[in-house]
């Protein structure tokens, strides 16, 4: 009764998302647009696969500047965002908006970390992702506004105004956007945590999957570079997410390692504990945070696949399927702008997430 009724509700979603999976780059186009030797057979490639005329159609006679490129993407995700979304009913449409927010959470964060170093508008415009016109060009008013200040008086999403205005003075004292940063992730949880109110345990434990796994590593990591930077305490503790139950009890056993090894020892207790060798293992060859920090995007990417696989009719499909299709886009923009830059195809490669 259960499959049936849930097959009923997600039968439709689950066979669109089929087809736009087929549109997906594969790991060969990757490894024929990681080896083009200019920026211009970079485009050249993606000219053969689903972006190509998206592309075309707007730059017919040129090559799109990496900017400009972003911009294709941006509105391509906006649109498919878009037309998914309108097709569907009920709390799964009201959950998958909600949902979507991970990329506007995403987007103010790097507007103001973007705005913290004094970037330039472009170079910060082109690593967001709106999720429709009217976002995008809110996303350009709130850069356009010079300053993390201002970029917060005119931030047109009030809840989120109001997190970041809280956490405002620590930022000024510290000289950190990780307050605020913690501020707008804590905003999107707690939004996605009411969405998932009508629920069924199951489904609430799919999308927990994934969002836990997010928080707790990247605690991790912030941990980790707080011990290696020998921040004090009360910045370190500003910098953490606080989440779930089991989160919560998570940071509470990785929070008292004296080192980076004692933490991964802590996190090897946990359910993370194949993951946690790895990255002692990565981290110990290579002493490069940075490293750590793409095997555990690598891992999220292989968790959120497999919301896609076996039995499809739940809400994890549209999440899965979102969660990639990010990746995607940011895997583009990635090789792009390291192409343009002149990059090597091994350093360009560590940039990105297949899966």
């Amino acid at each position: 009764m259960m499959a049936s009724r849930a097959a009923n509700e997600y039968g439709y979603i689950n066979a669109r998302i089929r087809g736009l999976k087929s549109r997906f780059l594969t790991v060969g186009d990757y490894e024929r647009l990681l080896q083009s030797a200019t920026y211009e057979d970079f485009i050249r490639g993606l000219g053969s696969t689903y972006y190509g005329p998206l592309i075309s159609s707007q730059f017919a006679q040129r090559v799109p500047e990496p900017a400009e490129l972003g911009l294709v993407l941006s509105n391509d995700f906006a649109d498919v965002s878009y037309r998914l979304t309108r097709t569907l009913t009920g709390r799964v449409r009201d959950f998958t908006q909600t949902y979507l927010n991970m990329f506007l959470a995403d987007s103010i964060k790097s507007i103001i970390r973007g705005l913290h170093v004094d970037l330039d508008r472009d170079e910060i415009l082109k690593f967001l992702v709106p999720t429709s016109p009217e976002q995008a060009t809110e996303f350009e008013q709130i850069v356009d506004s010079g300053s993390v200040r201002k970029a917060v008086d005119v931030l047109p999403y009030w809840d989120v105004k109001i997190a970041l205005l809280t956490r405002f003075p620590a930022y000024e004292e510290f000289e950190s956007t990780a307050p605020l940063e913690v501020a707008v992730e804590e905003w999107y949880l707690r939004t996605v945590l009411d969405a998932l109110a009508d629920f069924p345990s199951g489904e609430k434990e799919r999308v927990l999957g994934v969002l836990e796994a997010r928080v707790d590593l990247r605690n991790v990591l912030t941990i980790i570079r707080a011990l290696a930077l020998l921040l004090e305490s009360r910045v370190v503790d500003l910098s953490l997410v606080r989440f779930t139950r089991k989160s919560q009890a998570l940071l509470e056993i990785i929070q008292v390692g004296a080192n980076w090894r004692e933490v991964l020892n802590r996190l090897g207790t946990t359910r993370y504990a194949q993951l946690a060798g790895r990255l002692a293992r990565i981290y110990e060859e290579t002493n490069d945070l940075s490293e750590v920090e793409l095997a555990i995007g690598d891992y999220i990417a292989k968790k959120v696949m497999l919301q896609l696989t076996a039995f499809p009719f739940h809400i994890g499909t549209v999440l899965g399927f979102f969660n990639l299709k990010y990746f995607e886009i940011r895997n583009i923009r990635s090789i792009a702008v390291g192409l343009e830059r002149g990059e090597s195809p091994e350093n360009i490669r560590r940039m990105i997430t297949i899966w």
